[in-house]
């Protein structure tokens, strides 16, 4: 049986994914469109609904996380849905960064901050192949310097894991509250 909160979260990604399938139809836009709105609005408009939706479904008690987390990728199909290969790329690569940020900023463990860094790093590298796709098609210069990036990543996910590791070792925890190695 669900809890409620679980329950909210459900329903806010069936209605999320309605929303969607609403708006990749072109039945939003014409709705708009009788209402006397004008086609430019038809985008802040589905976010706008999105955004009432979320908004409504935390009030209500939902989980947070699971409701964020629909939002955004709702938020993400509908931004791209109708825009070029170009900005699908750059809106995929700020998410990526954005999720890595914020789990970067908000966990305590050090190996979700050592994941979260690599998900940014792909967040740039992606943005690196994709401009170097769309803006210099001829040259590899955006591809090869995602390979160094990839290579400087992997260098610091050994050389931080065998931090994260000794710490483990001398206080049996990964908790970056704790660490205070280098305090006097």
């Amino acid at each position: 049986m669900l809890s409620k909160s679980s329950g909210l979260a459900l329903t806010f990604v069936l209605v999320a994914a309605l929303l969607v399938g609403v708006y990749a139809s072109g039945t939003f836009a014409s709705v708009l469109a009788a209402s006397g709105c004008p086609e430019i609005l038809t985008d802040p408009m589905a976010i706008v609904a999105l955004a009432a939706i979320t908004v409504v479904s935390l009030a209500l008690g939902g989980q947070p996380l699971m409701i964020m987390g629909a939002a955004t990728v709702t938020a993400f199909i509908i931004l791209t849905l109708n825009q070029d290969i170009l900005i699908r790329y750059l809106t995929l690569a700020a998410v990526l960064f954005s999720i890595g940020m914020y789990g970067m900023v908000v966990s305590r463990n050090a190996v979700r901050v050592l994941m979260s860094i690599e998900l940014m790093l792909n967040a740039v590298n992606i943005n690196l192949v994709a401009f170097a796709r769309y803006i210099d098609p001829v040259y590899v210069r955006g591809q090869l310097f995602a390979i160094f990036i990839l290579t400087v990543a992997a260098a610091e996910a050994a050389v931080g894991l065998a931090i994260v590791l000794a710490i483990y070792r001398n206080m049996s925890t990964v908790d970056m509250e704790k660490f205070n190695l280098l305090k006097w």
